[in-house]
């Protein structure tokens, strides 16, 4: 394990940033790049976790892991902290390590995959002023530069996760246009993707953070939004919070498959007599 310095804020930030990063380090630049922007109208403190990514890369990659704040205090970033895990503890249990290291009020769990666009958390900051909401995701794009035919370039990967008609959750509108009226409506939802997702601390603690049933991820972040409308309060998406999603970049490098399957059995048993899982794919066509 290795952080570089650390500077306690005097003033708490305004958003916890957790990324987690198995190795995928151009792309962890350029949604660092982001961060750094978006720092400059709402105060930030970012938590670089480690897991377990190749050493050699790590270092050769090592000014990613080395900034500091007090050495540019134009920008609004309170607090920077890495820390390296030599054996991965999967998604679920690597941004719950990461949210241990902050204190600030909402919490973002970002993928290292994740390019945001101009306002992005200004914008999903915003929503939090209604006291009512306790999760707040993004619009995420797949990349202009994608040449894959499953991440067709410029369009939409996700605006919000539904129900289907099996109750099995969902990516309504996944490949439609960004500039397509439905694809801009922000709207409760049934639950967002942890690839952008902002919570409220208090309510994060309260249900207990990310599950660990979930061992590497997938699922995770459905049962999380699960326990936040448990507890009354609702899961909004916001089509002004924009980002580009590059979508399973360390999957592609490790080689490494999720346990899709199981993970999904995992939260339909403990869900389905929940009385939460209602269909609503159809409110979002």
């Amino acid at each position: 394990m290795s952080r570089n310095k650390k500077r306690t804020p005097s003033q708490p930030s305004q958003v916890d940033v957790v990324i987690t990063t198995g190795g995928r380090f151009d792309l962890l630049e350029k949604c660092l790049t982001a961060l750094y922007r978006e720092a400059q109208t709402t105060s930030l403190s970012i938590y670089l976790i480690d897991n377990a990514s190749n050493a050699e890369e790590r270092i050769a990659n090592a000014k990613l892991f080395e900034y500091h704040p007090e050495d540019d205090p134009a920008l609004g970033v309170k607090e920077f902290r890495s820390k390296r895990l030599t054996q991965s503890i999967g998604f679920p249990d690597s941004n719950n390590e990461g949210a241990r290291l902050g204190h600030a009020p909402l919490i973002l769990f970002l993928n290292d995959d994740v390019e945001l666009h101009d306002g992005a958390i200004t914008n999903a900051v915003k929503r939090f002023e209604d006291a009512t909401i306790g999760v707040v995701g993004a619009k995420l794009i797949f990349p202009p530069t994608s040449t894959s035919t499953i991440r067709p370039a410029g369009k939409v990967q996700h605006v919000g996760v539904a129900l289907n008609i099996r109750g099995e959750p969902v990516h309504p509108l996944v490949g439609w246009s960004a500039d397509n009226p439905r694809t801009n409506v922000s709207r409760d939802v049934f639950a967002v993707t942890g690839a952008f997702l902002m919570v409220r601390r208090a309510i994060f603690q309260k249900v207990g953070g990310f599950n660990s049933i979930y061992g590497m991820g997938t699922w995770e972040d459905v049962e999380l939004c699960m326990m936040v409308r448990q507890a009354g309060l609702r899961v909004f998406i916001d089509t002004e919070s924009i980002g580009y999603h590059y979508v399973g970049a360390t999957q592609e490098k490790k080689q490494v498959n999720y346990p899709l399957h199981t993970n999904r059995m995992i939260f339909q048993s403990r869900w389905a007599n929940s009385g939460l899982m209602q269909w609503s794919e159809m409110e979002l066509w």
